[in-house]
């Protein structure tokens, strides 16, 4: 099964790279009528520091709402979005992936290609890869114009908001609002003791070490870097919190909702019909019979008491409500 599946990615992958010069000439008078019409739906964006169970969420909301997605699939047509979600919609339809698994945020190896992807190299076609926040006004005009003209057509010929689930966007919502000024945001936040655990925790799996950085790097990296491990993860969350914060304030003041992990635990059906209310979808199955068995998660130490009391002593040092330290 694993042989006949990698080889269908294989010949996916030479499909999307020797045929891209075909389908750009399909694609692009596509692209530029979709994006002439009016915004019949803003994008959506999942945001927070990592390992506050965004992708459970990002599963859940493209499983149980009527939103569209980057899947596996559109993922390995990531140049030539538009008619990647023209083909998954030819193959899936409005299929659920009824997908509740992942590692570190990857998908494809539980579920295949339906299974929903953070698809971070459509952005790298015209952002920076060795930094993660970037401002108003350092990306130039023509390729804010193309970062719209490809989203804007997809939400168009699909008539659905679409959904992202990439945390960069967190650290470039001065960009992302001159690209669309409406856009909407779900903030996702998790008790930031357990939040530190959780990532050193990671960086110890992927990397046999903690002293190793692992994902998103604040505005401030290059100073928090020079920290200890534990004090590095702790400013790490906090100072992508307070950016979210500051630059929420760029877009309408009910665009983001806010979402939190233990709530999520508790309250799965309750937070889902929030944001359905939120995006302004309807549901494209109300059966939550398999939530139950996905949302099971539990904040508790996995890690030394030294460490552990080290996490909260550094945690308490920090205002979390009003981000003024």
């Amino acid at each position: 099964m694993k042989k006949k599946r990698d080889y269908k990615l294989a010949i996916l992958n030479r499909v999307a790279r020797y045929g891209k010069p075909i389908i750009d000439i399909q694609e692009k008078p596509k692209i530029k009528y979709y994006a002439s019409l009016p915004h019949k739906h803003q994008p959506v964006f999942i945001i927070g520091a990592p390992r506050t169970g965004s992708t459970i969420l990002y599963q859940l909301i493209t499983n149980y709402l009527n939103v569209i997605y980057i899947d596996n699939l559109i993922d390995i047509f990531h140049k030539n979005l538009f008619f990647g979600f023209w083909l998954s919609n030819k193959i899936f339809k409005n299929k659920q992936h009824n997908c509740f698994k992942s590692y570190h945020g990857s998908t494809y190896k539980y579920s295949g290609l339906h299974a929903p992807s953070e698809c971070g190299g459509f952005w790298y076609r015209w952002l920076p890869a060795d930094r993660h926040y970037i401002a108003k006004g350092e990306i130039p005009n023509d390729s804010l114009k193309e970062i719209r003209n490809n989203i804007l057509s997809i939400i168009n010929k699909f008539n659905k908001p679409l959904l992202f689930k990439n945390m960069n966007a967190g650290l470039r919502m001065g960009m992302i609002s001159e690209i669309f000024p409406k856009a909407k945001y779900i903030f996702v936040k998790r008790n930031p003791i357990y939040c530190t655990q959780s990532i050193l925790v990671t960086r110890k799996c992927l990397f046999n070490s903690y002293n190793k950085w692992w994902s998103l790097m604040p505005k401030n990296y290059n100073k928090i870097i020079k920290k200890f491990p534990v004090e590095q993860v702790v400013n790490q969350i906090y100072y992508i919190e307070k950016q979210i914060e500051k630059d929420k304030k760029l877009f309408p003041e009910n665009n983001t909702l806010s979402v939190n992990y233990e709530r999520l635990n508790k309250e799965p059906f309750n937070v889902i019909d929030k944001i359905k209310d939120f995006a302004e979808v309807n549901y494209r199955e109300d059966d939550f019979s398999k939530i139950k068995d996905v949302v099971n998660f539990q904040n508790n130490r996995k890690i030394n008491q030294d460490m552990f009391n080290k996490i909260i002593k550094e945690v308490k040092k920090f205002d979390w409500e009003n981000y003024k330290s």
